[in-house]
This record gives C-alpha cells, sequence and structure tokens, in this order.
C-alpha cells in the first residue's frame, strides 16, 4: 500500500517525531559512545518510529481506486450513491440520466485508454457528468416533495436543463470517441482537448444557480 505523502507532510506531528527521534538517537549516542553499535541499534529504532508513523498515513487501493471516475466500478458507486437520493429510481427520468451518464464514463474510459494524455481533462468531464446526475436527483427529490405549482415548475425546469445536458455530454463523448477511434480523423487529435474543455465549460455553466429575476 502507498504512503500519503502530502498528508504525512502537512502534519505539524511528523515534524515532532522527526525531531524526538533524532534527539534521542543523539543522546544514546553520547550516552553509550559513538560505537558501532549503538549507531546500529539507535538507527534501527528511529527508523521504525518513523515508519510506525508513516503506516498510518497508507492508502489503501480500495481509496485509490474509487476515487478514479475512468474505472467503472468506481464511478458506478458514486453514482449510486446520486441513486439513493431519488424517491423512485425505477422512474423514466432518473434511469434515462443514469443511462447517460454511465454510457459518458464508458466513452472517456475508452477515450482515455487511447489518448492517455486527455486523462485529466476526462476526469474532470467525469465530474462535472456525475454533479449533473446529483442535479437530476436533487430535482426529481423536490418535485416528489414540494407541492406548490411555482416551485415545481421551477424543479421541472431545473431536472430539465440537467438532464438536456447529461444527453449532450454523452452525445459529445460518444463523438469524441469515435474521432479517437478512427484513423482519418477529421480535425485531427490537436482538436480533441479543445473539444473536451468546450464540454466541460458548458457542464459547468449548466451546473450554475439560475439567475433571479431583479
Amino acid at each position: 500500500m502507498k504512503v500519503d505523502w502530502s498528508q504525512l507532510l502537512r502534519s505539524p506531528q511528523t515534524y515532532a517525531l522527526v525531531v524526538g527521534a533524532l534527539a534521542g538517537f543523539g543522546g544514546l549516542v553520547l550516552w553509550l559512545g559513538a560505537r558501532p553499535v549503538v549507531w546500529l541499534s539507535g538507527g534501527g529504532i528511529a527508523g521504525v518510529m518513523t515508519l510506525g508513523w508513516a503506516s498510518g498515513y497508507r492508502q489503501s487501493m480500495t481509496a485509490l481506486d474509487s476515487s478514479d471516475l475512468l474505472t467503472a466500478a468506481s464511478f458506478e458507486q458514486q453514482l449510486r450513491s446520486h441513486s439513493a437520493k431519488v424517491p423512485h429510481p425505477s422512474s423514466q427520468p432518473w434511469q434515462q440520466a443514469h443511462s447517460w451518464a454511465a454510457a459518458s464514463q464508458s466513452f472517456a474510459h475508452q477515450i482515455a485508454t487511447q489518448e492517455p494524455l486527455l486523462r485529466s481533462d476526462l476526469l474532470e468531464a467525469l465530474h462535472t457528468v456525475l454533479d449533473l446526475a446529483r442535479q437530476v436527483a436533487e430535482a426529481l427529490q423536490v418535485i416528489d416533495k414540494v407541492q406548490t405549482p411555482v416551485y415545481r415548475q421551477m424543479a421541472q425546469q431545473r431536472l430539465q436543463a440537467s438532464c438536456d445536458r447529461l444527453q449532450a455530454t454523452y452525445q459529445q463523448l460518444q463523438q469524441l470517441q469515435d474521432q479517437v477511434a478512427l484513423s482519418s480523423l477529421e480535425t485531427g487529435p490537436a482538436a480533441l482537448p479543445e473539444r473536451l474543455k468546450l464540454i466541460i465549460a458548458a457542464n459547468r455553466q449548466s451546473l450554475e444557480p439560475p439567475a433571479e429575476d431583479s
């Protein structure tokens, strides 16, 4: 398992431990003398203490995998957390949204396999896909609970906007995947990052709260 070095090095206790280990090691050498056995035993004790502390900052492979949305199981796990918010998960709007989101992940995975340099942008795109799916789930939740017509209409509009954007993302990622798969590309590989950034920008714009009428 890998050590989470960023968390380890940000912890003040880490530096206190290192200073304490060095001080103890130095004291041992001063007390018993600078003999080889003292150096070996003192260094071994300090090393064991440091390694024992660092082991508390290990990342499990499960934790690492769960953050990789290009892995279908990880993406589906997070999508299920949104599905749990939906009053009727078998409803047509959520099933359609779920289908678009899952297909978008599949296309992104295929693109990343062939174009590894796009991995960062693809991950960002999938984060916005999950955010759109969350908006769909929350809108369905509001529609199920709210009775006031004006608020139900607002939720319906939000639901439709999020679904439209999810469908558009699904279609655009499918087109990108087809473009990557083809040997003769019309626009060339250099256009792919720009098209991905356009998808991300459009998704983020859709995620912004609607402007209130003044």
